[in-house]
């Protein structure tokens, strides 16, 4: 016989004796407190967030992240390679990444603070 089906009548073989041993004498477990509803909940908030932006070729993408997230992140992708931005600014205690004039999206990825 395959193991397979040797695995599968052991496990027949040990319900029946779990069967036949609650049957003798053994108590079975009972539930003492109620069931209780499950509450709805609302779905998790991401701790990260993607920005795209596709003009690069015009205005170097200067992308950001919310007030109330940082920047993680930003890669600049061009035709035939991608890098991460170098062009990072500070202003007002919010940094903004652009690209170069060969690149043609940014991908910023953004996390809250």
């Amino acid at each position: 016989m395959r193991s397979s089906s040797m695995i599968f009548l052991g496990a027949i073989a040990f319900v029946a004796a779990l069967s036949v041993v609650n049957q003798v004498g053994v108590p079975h477990p009972t539930l003492i407190e109620p069931a209780i509803a499950a509450t709805p909940v609302a779905p998790p908030v991401s701790a990260f967030r993607t920005v795209t932006s596709s003009t690069c070729s015009s205005n170097g993408c200067p992308t950001s992240c919310e007030a109330d997230e940082a920047l993680i992140s930003a890669i600049c992708i061009g035709p035939s390679s991608a890098k991460f931005s170098d062009n990072l600014t500070l202003e007002n205690g919010q940094m903004t990444a652009s690209c170069g004039p060969s690149s043609s999206t940014i991908v910023v990825s953004c996390a809250r603070k």
